[in-house]
């Protein structure tokens, strides 16, 4: 094996994540649970790029102490490649959904798998069933070593099917696409598996975290911290490249009427809780590639690429429809949108805005003449 190639490549991968950790120290909120799954998996990749560096370097070199160090550091391998995988899957999950509690209750298959799997690699260091190391401090792979990139592709096939599962659910999400990180990983690890002596998996694995890296900073420049959809930077950003292609398109200006009232009644958290219903209320009413954006405070702006002035109409009266399941069960206090259309085939960015704002506030003025007087 040519151990030039194998230093330089893993070399690179450590070089590539400390590179990262410096340009991201101050970037990334180390207090979320997901960014600390991420600087954790940064971590494992260099260790990996350590350590499989190490392997290759004693394998077959005999002196006093390197046989229990080659063992330690194949050891350290087969759980980093076990504890990496998952620890991405939790880290998509938590990206998606936020919500770590749903962990323990939704991958216990996943934990149960990993467990046995990290049992394994323990008791190889006294019964040789996953890998041995010869008295000449040879390394030979054992058959339950190949095992171990089942339960790879496991783990990441799981993260694959669960952002399917919340596209489905919710539409995709722009920003935060796994196969970023997964694509680049699986071609490495898959010609290392292969090819015994190439070496790939880890650099590959370093290339898919700067992936994730650039995910994370267009997350945090376009997506709306609050409500998790998209902001009015990115909103200006489609509404521009839709003008410039010639496509046409429908869009809606919603506003939360009353909103003033559930902050100075209820409280600011409580008006945070009451946007992040709404949001929930419009992401789960999308029919056929609607795009929600908030729009500032509690104003939120719905785009649909169509050809058809009422093309966004069959999506609100399913919002109306779940609005009014919502209001049936009986919340501290009923939610109500005002809305206005508009639909742009020619013109300009602010005549299509105008309009849908203009609509929004007749619709407002309706609302709350009604309010005064209900009879």
């Amino acid at each position: 094996m040519d151990m030039r190639s194998i230093y330089l490549a893993n070399g690179v991968g450590i070089f590539i994540l400390l590179m990262l950790q410096y340009t991201s120290r101050t970037k990334i909120q180390r207090s979320r649970p997901e960014d600390r799954i991420y600087s954790f998996m940064v971590l494992g990749v260099m260790l990996g790029c350590a350590m499989e560096a190490l392997s290759y370097t004693l394998d077959g070199r005999v002196f006093p102490g390197a046989r229990v160090l080659n063992y330690a550091a194949n050891t350290c391998l087969y759980t980093i490649n076990l504890l990496l995988p998952f620890s991405l899957l939790v880290y998509v999950d938590l990206g998606l959904y936020g919500d770590l509690g749903r962990i323990r209750k939704r991958y216990r298959p996943q934990i149960a798998v990993g467990a046995v799997m990290l049992t394994l690699t323990f008791v190889n260091l006294f019964v040789p069933i996953v890998y041995y190391i010869s008295e000449q401090d040879v390394y030979e792979r054992r058959p339950l070593s190949y095992v171990y990139y089942f339960v790879i592709l496991y783990y990441c096939l799981s993260a694959m099917r669960l952002t399917r599962r919340y596209e489905k659910e919710f539409g995709a999400r722009t920003f935060f696409n796994v196969n970023m990180f997964l694509l680049p990983i699986l071609i490495g690890a898959g010609l290392q598996f292969l090819f015994y002596g190439l070496s790939l998996a880890w650099l590959s694995a370093a290339v898919g975290l700067v992936g994730l890296y650039m995910m994370q900073q267009n997350e945090t420049a376009y997506v709306d911290a609050l409500v998790d959809t998209y902001n009015r930077q990115y909103l200006n950003h489609i509404l521009s490249a839709w003008i410039s292609r010639g496509s046409s398109f429908a869009g809606v200006m919603l506003d939360v009427d009353g909103f003033k009232r559930i902050n100075d009644v209820y409280g600011h958290s409580e008006g945070d809780r009451a946007l992040k219903t709404v949001t929930d209320l419009l992401k789960r009413s999308r029919l056929d590639h609607e795009w929600v954006f908030r729009f500032a405070g509690d104003e939120f702006i719905v785009l649909k690429r169509t050809r058809s002035p009422d093309g966004l109409k069959p999506y609100m009266d399913e919002v109306m429809r779940r609005l009014g399941e919502y209001n049936g069960s009986e919340p501290p206090y009923p939610l109500s949108l005002s809305y206005g259309m508009s639909f742009f085939e020619t013109g300009d960015m602010d005549t299509f805005m105008k309009e849908m704002d203009d609509n929004m506030y007749r619709m407002k003025a309706e609302h709350h003449a009604r309010a005064e007087n209900p009879e």
